[in-house]
């Protein structure tokens, strides 16, 4: 029998971290703890992503101008890079389990609050605090992941998995649009918001059973429980990490700096070019003139075919070299985007299959490798806060995308597209000057350690 321990956190309260109290909880454990981990992904997904099919319907019921949109749509993102920044060092200090219970009651109550705003700037706010919560997620639930992941899964568990369920969450929102639209017209957006609060709710239930991360509590000194998680999880225990203070110069000394910029300039670039296929899509699309349900059916398409490509890309993400994966997919996206640019001015077949190869080429290989390498560049006691900063840097590219498109498209068209693009040559070029990306079948505290020798 597994038994629970309290101890004094730094907050001066009595806490439980493990709360695997019998073989009944640990099985519990075992089948469900890295699902209900990333389903925080699914409800990130949904919240950040549903704007984009929102504002279609935003725009008439307010009569919003295109830097309205803009600011809207933007919003969320920059309350991700906040959150992001402050909770991902706080999941280091206070442990994982801590930060992504408290992010999903910021979650409910943001989107209940989205739901019934009566002006822009309530809602621009609402989506603010919402933004914030996803920040919460976003680094501590990332580290957890990578943190249970065993090497020969580590990409599959820590990259596949987290955007399965994001993109499942984008998809079910343009369903419930496609849904509500008929019912609800320009106050289907009110409901959007809203219904985010149940799936947000049902996982705050469930994680109260999760337990802490082993390697966190590992590097707490706190072996015991270390152990009994890593049993409950059926895990090996790894090498012990090179033992280093906490120290926040660790993240640029010697040569360690190189590593957090290669990070953060891929994750952030390849996720400004990528937006077009997720949240920028519906205004992108509509621009050329198809219409509200053409347009959310556009959207579906990219996201169904990002599921698909995440889908296979979990079968060969631990077997094939990861630096090279990501090297010609980033290829094959600039590609997709220039052949939009171009049979987007006549709408038809050729539109739909540029527009279907951006979206698998972006989610096949940098879409999920950036999670991946975000968080496996950073030892146990620095990761959620490298993980933040790389995701900080990167929800700001994207809010910079968005608050530009409704702008740029007014301007000169889906021709746009293609400048976008042109971020993945440059991403391309960050992974060919980044040898140390090919991290397929090695272990974590490796990658750590050739970390250290850099540093010296």
């Amino acid at each position: 029998m597994f038994v629970a321990h309290k101890y004094v956190d730094s907050w001066g309260k009595r806490t439980m971290t493990s709360v695997i109290t019998s073989p009944r909880r640990a099985r519990f454990a075992r089948n469900w703890t890295s699902r209900l981990v990333a389903f925080g992904e699914f409800i990130d997904g949904y919240d950040l992503l549903v704007v984009g099919a929102a504002v279609l319907f935003l725009r008439p019921a307010f009569g919003l101008s295109a830097g309205e949109v803009g600011l809207v749509t933007a919003s969320a993102f920059i309350g991700t890079a906040l959150g992001l920044l402050v909770f991902g060092d706080l999941s280091d200090r206070f442990g994982r389990r801590t930060i992504f219970m408290v992010n999903l009651v910021f979650f409910v109550v943001a989107s209940i609050g989205a739901a019934f705003v009566q002006e822009i700037w309530q809602l621009v706010l609402a989506r603010f605090v919402l933004g914030v919560a996803v920040g919460m997620d976003i680094p501590t639930s990332h580290a957890f992941l990578t943190e249970i992941a065993p090497k020969a899964r580590r990409g599959r568990i820590a990259g596949s998995l987290p955007n399965l369920m994001w993109l499942s969450g984008a998809i079910v929102s343009v369903l419930l649009a496609l849904a509500l639209q008929p019912v609800f017209g320009n106050e289907t957006w009110r409901w959007l918001f809203g219904l985010a609060a149940i799936p947000a709710a049902a996982v705050l239930v469930a994680r109260q059973f999760l337990p802490e991360s082993p390697r966190w509590l590992q590097a707490q000194g706190r072996l015991e429980e270390a152990q009994q998680v890593y049993d409950a999880l059926g895990l090996e225990p790894p090498k012990p990490e090179p033992e280093a203070p906490r120290n926040y110069r660790t993240l640029v000394a010697g040569g360690a700096w190189r590593r957090l910029a290669a990070v953060t300039a891929f994750f952030a670039v390849q996720a400004f070019g990528g937006a077009v296929a997720t949240v920028a899509g519906p205004l992108i699309i509509s621009s050329i003139g198809i219409g509200v349900s053409n347009t959310l059916h556009f959207s579906l398409l990219g996201f169904v075919m990002g599921l698909i490509a995440v889908s296979l890309g979990s079968l060969i993400i631990d077997k094939v070299n990861r630096r090279w994966l990501g090297v010609w997919t980033c290829l094959g996206v600039f590609v997709a985007g220039v052949g939009i640019s171009i049979t987007g001015r006549h709408p038809g077949i050729g539109l739909v299959i540029c527009w279907a190869a951006y979206a698998t080429l972006t989610w096949l290989g940098p879409g999920v490798l950036s999670w991946v390498w975000s968080t496996e560049a950073f030892p146990t006691a620095l990761r959620g806060l490298g993980s933040g900063i790389a995701q900080c840097v990167t929800r700001l590219a994207i809010a910079l995308n968005v608050f530009l498109v409704p702008t740029l498209l007014q301007k000169y068209g889906i021709t746009v597209v293609a400048w976008y693009a042109g971020a993945f040559l440059i991403s391309a070029l960050i992974v060919v000057a980044s040898p140390w990306l090919a991290t397929t079948g090695v272990e974590l505290e490796d990658v750590v350690a050739s970390r250290e020798a850099e540093t010296g």
